[in-house]
């Protein structure tokens, strides 16, 4: 009888962690993520959570993470568009199982490393130059969350300026080139879309083009609390593998009247897999060469609304205030489609994101990319100057 009591002892102590544990692991929506933040985490509440709910349960955390003895950071970067409210926390297994159980938490992921997914005005392709209405996105933001913006360089003519860094120690401006380039082919004056537009510098990525999904949120989170609604245009040429917290940050930016373009990424695969790509909410931007063809490395599908030139092209860079390079990918077809944006916005007075992005699809030359990828709309960039 001992023995039989010391077995069923054995058996519960193995079996009731897992009963109870069952509920929390649901809520991790990534546990097979690759390329991960070792320890740390992104929790998102439920859509009826309120701010003091938040606050109450942020505290509480902070008290779980106290007690334990580790050297982890705890509660980092917070939350809060409207109803997508949530945290980063930099937490072992053990203490992020008590987190979670909250009632109040829907899931939690995994934090993710971030990338650049780097490498209009004519309806035939190979056109060289641009041909544009004056009014060149006047009165329109755009901020690019990116790797931050040179804002010395002469093509923003005091245009562009620093609105928020999340890279921990780094200076304001724009170590890697990326987001200097993205913002050339915005509102440069020689290679923008909208020669007029105002750019304001999101810093989420680091020299090096990477940087932390909990990151680029906090970057989503700026804009969308900071930005004029119907006058904003945001523009990510960055991303990683799926996430349904990203994904419901941009919708939550949308929801504010901000109109977002995003990359469609570089794995030429489906940019279902991807985010912030796979937000529907958000413009996708495939990528296409001067002659309408789709290179290999663009990613396709449904989701992807239009394609955009993305192979060789130039644009500003940093060292020097007249520095220019030359580099493709995805990252250089989305600003195209960001500028656009900022020009309809200006030039027709559309107020939302849904009605720009009707304009600009409804714009797109279209039946002209021969191999667009399977689901792929065949529409490419055109801003309906006419020629």
């Amino acid at each position: 009888m001992v023995n039989y009591f010391a077995k069923l002892a054995t058996l519960a102590a193995v079996v009731l962690p897992l009963i109870f544990a069952a509920p929390t692991n649901l809520k991790l929506r990534n546990a097979d993520a690759t390329d991960v933040i070792e320890n740390s985490y992104i929790v998102i509440y439920n859509t009826d959570v309120t701010a003091e709910k938040m606050a109450n349960h942020l505290a509480s955390v902070s008290s779980i993470i106290s007690k334990r003895d580790s050297t982890l950071a705890g509660v980092g970067a917070t939350y809060e568009i409207d109803d997508f409210k949530g945290f980063q926390v930099e937490a072992d297994e053990a203490a992020i199982a008590e987190i979670i159980a909250s009632p109040d938490v829907a899931y939690v992921e995994k934090d993710i490393r971030m990338y650049a997914s780097a490498l209009i005005s004519h309806r035939t392709p190979g056109g060289s130059s641009y041909i544009y209405d004056t009014s060149a996105g006047s009165g329109v933001t755009v901020y690019v969350v990116d790797t931050g913006i040179y804002t010395a360089h002469s093509q923003f003519g005091g245009r562009a300026t620093f609105g928020a860094n999340y890279i921990s120690g780094s200076p304001n401006t724009d170590e890697n080139g990326h987001g200097t380039h993205c913002s050339g082919t915005i509102a440069g004056s020689t290679y923008g879309v909208a020669k007029a537009a105002k750019l304001v510098a999101v810093k989420v990525l680091d020299a090096d083009g990477s940087g932390t999904n909990s990151g680029v949120m906090s970057g989503i989170n700026y804009v969308a609390n900071n930005a004029v609604s119907g006058k904003s245009v945001l523009s990510m040429s960055l991303g990683g593998s799926f996430s349904s917290a990203l994904n419901s940050a941009v919708a939550s930016a949308v929801s504010r009247g901000v109109v977002v373009a995003v990359a469609a990424g570089n794995d030429g695969a489906n940019a279902a897999n991807y985010s912030p790509a796979s937000e529907s909410s958000a413009l996708t931007i495939g990528a296409v060469d001067n002659k309408d063809t789709r290179p290999s490395f663009s990613n396709f599908g449904s989701l992807v609304d239009v394609f955009a030139p993305g192979v060789d092209v130039l644009s500003s860079w940093i060292g020097g205030t007249t520095a220019t390079n030359t580099i493709s990918g995805t990252s250089m077809a989305t600003p195209h489609v960001a500028g656009l944006a900022a020009y309809l916005i200006a030039l027709e007075g559309l107020s939302t994101p849904a009605a720009v992005a009707s304009r600009i699809t409804a714009l797109a030359t279209t039946g002209k990319i021969s191999n667009p990828g399977s689901g792929s709309p065949n529409r490419v960039l055109y801003n309906g100057n006419g020629a």
